[in-house]
């Protein structure tokens, strides 16, 4: 419970567990009486209620902990770079913690470090003692050893600054060999995701097309529409919200594509409706030109294309910035070693080619020459980017120029700990570059042998001769599962780009191309047969 920061007596808690549990027993009893007499089976659910209770009592403080580990581990190495920055500088990693309750940009580093500041400040236990009761009741392991590290380290006497330096490099490796695991278990969610929707997808097809084929009894039309737009779905859903639980998280959001993704999508409905006459209620001149499911391709594809566009150029852009300020970093340690101030290194770099980072470092530099103070004319810059990893890095060059003056080892130390996370970034996006083959690979498949299957077993019907019954409606069955495998592939680009890529809008641009494949390949392969 306390690595759960859950902040009750454990008698309390427990006393508070038995008693919602003794409240829900009149509903055990109820499902009870109600069963006996109605012989409803899914009221058997609502026996153990009491037991689902306790359950969830005892799982909360594990979950807890664990997203609070899952948090705080993403902002751990720049906290330990902040922390480390300021101690070459003169500032004691006590008076660190303490400016950093104001950092918005580690919110999570910020909670942890204001509780550590109300045991000191308000019930007046030692900065020692407080620094290892934070390590003990945190349940991350980085953290852990940090801290404790560096209380145990000024207990003996020994060299502060040398630890932290070693420290934060050990955790940018962990963090290293963390991303690369996570890499590994992103991609195993990758391919099972493909496994199960395309196997499931055709076993369901199979199934469907043989009961219209044979004209089993099963009601065909129904157990389509439920398995292509309701379990299909849910299941993309699970995954999607396993991917987002194994992925780090970071506090700024980039909204622009989703704004767009909803305008186009209301316009991808209009332009089905159009094409199909509110799915042939009426009749539009439109209806003649293209089938349905060319409409309902053409629809996703709209839909997913320009918050696709939108989305390229802003993570273009902002991987730009991100290689570019690590660029800049590298060029200032060596302009600062010249003797030029702060302000001057900026300047003076001001006119060499760093990406996108180019434009906003050539204002920076006009404002300075204007007299604008180094602290505004970085908060601006942060203001103005999107880039949770550029802001996290200016900041740390604003605090390292403010407090210390910007020396050559601070900044030296900065720019080595953000090329170990570009190196760590790289390393991911080519751990699961991989994958990404799987999802074109699988569309191709899952369309091309749901026909095969489709045409297969008709031709097997017409070979058997006349039956005296009318054959199937070989095209209409076509139809309806070009329409069906064409919906899945749009899912199924989604949930790729969220693995892929940590955000959902990432998946935009593989819909659309996997839309595409799957009504080109649609249409060859009858063709083909």
């Amino acid at each position: 419970m306390s690595k759960a920061g859950i902040r009750i007596y454990p008698e309390t808690y427990v006393s508070l567990m038995f008693l919602v549990a003794l409240l829900t027993v009149p509903v055990s009893i109820v499902a009870i009486v109600l069963l006996y007499f109605t012989k409803l089976f899914f009221l058997i659910f609502l026996v153990p209620m009491p037991a689902y209770v306790m359950l969830g009592f005892i799982v909360t403080p594990m979950s807890r902990a664990s997203d609070r580990a899952s948090t705080l581990e993403r902002e751990m190495p720049f906290a330990a770079t902040y922390i480390t920055v300021m101690a070459s500088g003169g500032i004691p990693p006590y008076m660190s913690f303490k400016r950093l309750t104001k950092v918005g940009l580690l919110p999570a580093m910020a909670k942890e470090a204001r509780t550590l500041i109300r045991d000191v400040e308000i019930f007046g236990v030692d900065p020692l003692s407080a620094l290892e009761h934070a390590a003990k009741s945190n349940p991350l392991d980085i953290f852990r050893d940090f801290v404790s590290g560096y209380a145990s380290t000024v207990i003996i006497g020994g060299d502060v600054i040398h630890f932290l330096e070693t420290k934060a490099g050990d955790i940018f490796k962990t963090r290293s060999l963390r991303v690369k695991s996570a890499a590994e278990r992103l991609g195993m969610l990758l391919e099972s995701f493909i496994i199960i929707m395309v196997l499931m997808s055709l076993c369901f097809y199979i199934l469907f097309s043989v009961e219209s084929i044979y004209s089993t009894g099963m009601d065909m039309g129904s157990g389509i529409i439920m398995y292509t737009y309701v379990f299909t779905p849910m299941l993309s859903i699970v995954f999607l919200y396993l991917a987002h639980s194994m992925q780090p998280k970071t506090p700024l959001k980039e909204l622009r594509p989703y704004k767009v993704y909803a305008i186009s999508s209301a316009a991808g409905v209009l332009l089905l409706l159009l094409l199909t006459g509110v799915f042939g209620m009426f009749q539009t001149p439109l209806q003649n030109i293209v089938d349905l499911p060319i409409a309902v391709a053409l629809a996703l594809i709209i839909s997913a294309a320009p918050p696709a566009l939108v989305h390229s150029r802003v993570a273009g852009r902002k991987s730009s910035i991100e290689r570019g300020i690590a660029n800049f970093l590298r060029d200032l340690t060596e302009v600062r070693k010249t003797g030029l101030s702060p302000e001057k290194c900026i300047e003076n770099l001001s006119n060499r080619d760093y990406g996108e980072f180019s434009k906003e470092l050539r204002k920076m530099s006009s404002d300075l020459s204007w007299g604008v103070p180094m602290r505004d004319v970085i908060t601006d810059f942060m203001k103005r980017t999107k880039s949770w990893m550029s802001q996290i890095v200016m900041f740390l060059l604003l605090e390292a120029i403010d407090v210390g003056g910007g020396t050559i080892a601070m900044i030296e130390s900065l720019a080595r700990f953000n090329n170990i996370t570009q190196e760590v970034e790289k390393e991911k996006k080519m751990s699961v570059r991989p994958y990404m083959l799987i999802p074109y690979f699988a569309a191709i498949l899952l369309v091309a042998t749901t026909l095969m299957t489709l045409i297969f077993t008709t031709q097997t019907v017409e070979m058997a001769g006349p039956t005296g019954t009318t054959g199937p409606d070989i095209g209409f069955l076509t139809l309806i599962f070009s329409v069906s495998v064409i919906t899945h592939c749009y899912l199924i680009g989604l949930v790729a780009g969220k693995i892929s890529e940590e955000s959902l809008a990432a998946g935009f641009k593989h819909s659309a191309l996997l839309v595409m494949i799957a009504i080109v390949a649609a249409k060859i392969v009858p063709m083909i047969m």
